[in-house]
């Protein structure tokens, strides 16, 4: 078992990904990057970096398998409840007025904020005003997103206290279902989203979304990957829309985010501005 990989061996696997997949992964911040790499040398039972070099390089290894062992997965259903409840109360309203109203949620990886949304824009009467289109890295993410998901006891326990928090109109069991002592998320739930396999960059910019909900992802890039990831967000949305990005994270390093007008700091809410 890999328990870390140094600088060098990182460059070199990052220039193996590039030749063989056309994937770019030098602009990812070196920490999370690394710590990746080393769970997805493992998941290939690779002895050394090398030996992960050489499987990409025969061939050995499928894009879209390193792309689903690559990512991040670290969210919850309702994750930061207050933030769910803010954008039941003021923010989709708003947004859902709009004719042909579209939602964008590049990047997912587990589902949970898909079904969260849905959730909210069912309890809010709003899931037949919205279409929500949502991008993943893999196509085995997507499967595992329409089969539902399969959550442990303990997360489904944490998804139910943050639903509680939330104030939700429901009971939280009343949206999966079990199955040999795991829950799955109900199908219906995603009965107006779209779902697609796509990298974000390569995502044609389509200036109506209404509003983005990009979280916690921000952190895993360097300035020049934030900033092309950014002027990707801002160009996709409508004049007066709306991008959320993780608590932890900012638009103030970014000169496009600049342009974008806090509306609620707490919740990392911003508003595209007409100028």
């Amino acid at each position: 078992m890999v328990d870390n990989i140094g600088i060098v061996d990182t460059r070199n696997i990052i220039s193996a990904i590039a030749e063989k997949f056309g994937i770019d992964m030098s602009d990812y911040a070196s920490t999370i990057l690394r710590r990746r790499l080393v769970h997805t040398i493992n998941a290939y039972t690779c002895h050394s970096a090398d030996d992960f070099i050489d499987k990409v390089k025969r061939g050995a290894i499928d894009v879209d398998d390193f792309l689903y062992e690559m990512a991040v997965e670290t969210t919850e259903i309702f994750r930061d409840p207050s933030l769910w409840r803010e954008l039941r109360d003021r923010y989709l309203p708003e947004v859902c007025r709009t004719p042909d109203c579209q939602i964008w949620m590049p990047g997912i990886t587990t589902g949970d904020e898909l079904y969260t949304l849905e959730i909210v824009l069912a309890e809010s009467g709003l899931q037949n005003k919205a279409k929500v289109v949502a991008g993943c890295p893999s196509n085995k993410h997507i499967e595992n997103i329409k089969d539902g998901g399969l959550y442990d006891p303990k997360k489904i326990e944490v998804s139910e206290a943050n639903y509680t928090r939330y104030v939700g109109k429901s009971q939280f069991n009343s949206y999966y279902t079990m199955v040999d002592n795991h829950a799955k998320m109900k199908n219906e739930l995603l009965a107006n989203a779209t779902i697609y396999q796509k990298d974000i960059l390569k995502t044609e910019a389509n200036k109506q979304y209404r509003m983005i909900i990009y979280r916690n992802t921000l952190l895993q890039f360097n300035i020049p990957l934030y900033e092309k990831v950014i002027r990707k967000l801002t160009e996709s949305l409508a004049i007066g829309g709306y991008l959320i990005i993780g608590n932890m994270e900012t638009l103030e390093y970014s000169e496009t985010g600049k342009k974008m007008q806090v509306v609620n700091e707490n919740e990392k809410i911003y508003k595209k501005r007409i100028d």
